[in-house]
């Protein structure tokens, strides 16, 4: 790969590697559902993820089988096999067009659908401040994929109590969050925390809300969408500062 030397004048191929990224569709019951370009590593847990954060299923109880298929150049497919009504539920939702990664609600064909209902979660005590920085410590640790392409990653946790059970990457900060909510779903250990790299809209509290995570927390100031829908739905939502300090918005 070429890479521009830091001079900005010419070109230069030093070897190092980049982050990859491919298209990677879900697709239900056979069907195709949802293209995304993401990062081709923990892409069962992405797609167990994403179906949870979106409503198409409640649980990995209602997953009935995973399979990756990988397409050569054009990329990989996730299947999951669902109960019929979820899967003709979430046709209605079906996403037409193909997402960035960078995107969480890219393709919806409505302005409705994007802001879907949510069902409130039962009020969670909020972490202590300190057990969430040595969260974002230790995750910090574990992002090897990001240690390996000096950078450029996206990187989601999901933890119980004080424990990490995972932790996931992705170029797509919607991705990440997806492949760590799918790999905690499927652990069978409980969640009651997400923490994040990336900064915080709307798309990433309506996942949590959808996991039935009861705390977010993220390394940027939030949208004001974003602690709209958090305080509505009982999520603790809160971001970090320089040092570490956090900032409760919910």
């Amino acid at each position: 790969m070429s890479i521009v030397d830091p001079e900005w004048q010419t070109p230069i191929n030093d070897g190092r590697k980049l982050p990859p990224e491919v298209p990677v569709a879900v697709t239900l019951n056979g069907e195709g559902f949802a293209v995304f370009m993401a990062t081709p590593r923990d892409l069962e847990d992405f797609a167990v993820g994403f179906a949870i954060s979106e409503s198409i299923v409640s649980g990995i109880k209602d997953v009935q089988s995973i399979a990756l298929h990988e397409h050569g150049e054009e990329g990989i497919s996730v299947n999951l096999e669902i109960e019929d009504e979820q899967f003709f539920t979430a046709v209605k939702r079906k996403r037409l067009l193909t997402g960035t990664s960078g995107c969480g609600l890219c393709g919806l064909d409505s302005i409705r659908a994007a802001l879907r209902a949510l069902t409130p979660l039962s009020p969670q005590p909020a972490p202590k401040t300190e057990s969430i920085s040595a969260m974002f410590e230790a995750m910090q640790s574990k992002q090897t994929l990001n240690d390996i392409y000096g950078g450029g990653l996206h990187a989601a946790a999901v933890c119980c109590g004080e424990d990490i059970l995972a932790v996931r990457e992705d170029i797509g900060r919607h991705n990440a969050m997806d492949k760590a909510l799918g790999a905690g779903a499927r652990s069978g250990e409980p969640v009651d925390l997400v923490i994040t790299t990336s900064r915080c809209s709307s798309d990433l509290v309506q996942k949590a809300v959808s996991a039935r995570v009861g705390t977010l927390a993220v390394m940027a100031t939030p949208s004001d969408l974003a602690v709209k829908l958090a305080r509505e739905n009982c999520l603790n939502l809160f971001s970090c500062n320089r040092g570490y300090s956090f900032t409760r918005y919910s």
